[in-house]
């Protein structure tokens, strides 16, 4: 049996208006959560960033007793420049040996110094050893106050400064300890390095090197003048 055709168009089915206008409002909140989520990120991503470059910068220098001191980190005295001044022996005692530093600063621009210097042993076993900061040596030198540490003004004008270098250096007694060649030295917000390879130790002269050294090496925090006492 045949079928003759109707000769009627094809029907087209036409969305309705309505539905449209519900995905382009859908498409829309859709690229909008998108557009805030991705502020949100970055917002996270800058506050992430900007605490670990303040807490690099500032972190501070744990002494002995678990405080937390300023410390040379953070450079605020990029420009200073620094001259050693001399390097004297200090009286020792129940095997202890130790230093004090003295040298002269000057910065232009005017900057603020505070913090323990940044101290390296070079020894004759070819090894470093590296002070930690403490407020006061048994050799005397730094300060016995729980105070802010010193904040030292340096201008274009010569400041003397100072501090004392304190260790176990075996009380003379034969050992097989390593001796100290030299000390390399940055002053707490200084990018300056420097090398100090020679004791003085009146009455009796210049010597090369620092000494015996055996254990705990320690340095105190730097004052104005050069007895390297607050």
């Amino acid at each position: 049996m045949t079928t003759a055709p109707t000769n009627q168009p094809a029907q087209v089915l036409m969305p309705d208006p309505a539905e449209l206008l519900i995905k382009e409002a859908r498409e829309k909140a859709r690229r909008r959560r998108f557009r805030w989520a991705s502020i949100f990120t970055l917002l996270v991503a800058a506050c992430l960033i900007e605490i670990g470059v303040v807490h690099y910068a500032f972190t501070p220098t744990r002494t002995s007793g678990g405080r937390s001191d300023t410390s040379a980190n953070a450079l605020t005295c990029p420009s200073a420049r620094v001259r050693l001044l001399g390097v004297t022996a200090m009286a020792g005692g129940l095997g202890h040996g130790g230093v004090l530093v003295r040298a002269s600063v000057t910065s232009s621009p005017a900057c603020t110094m505070s913090g323990y210097p940044i101290v390296g042993a070079q020894l004759t076993n070819h090894s470093t050893a590296m002070a930690r900061g403490v407020r006061n040596a048994y050799l005397g030198g730094g300060m016995t106050t729980t105070a802010p540490l010193p904040r030292l003004s340096i201008t274009s004008r010569p400041r003397v400064v100072s501090f004392t270098i304190d260790m176990e250096a075996g009380g003379g007694v034969p050992s097989t300890c390593p001796s100290i060649n030299s000390v390399q030295i940055t002053l707490p917000g200084s990018r300056e390095i420097l090398t100090a390879d020679t004791t003085s130790e009146p009455p009796f002269g210049v010597f090369r090197g620092m000494g015996t050294y055996c254990s705990d090496l320690q340095v105190t925090p730097l004052v104005q003048g050069s007895s390297g006492r607050s």
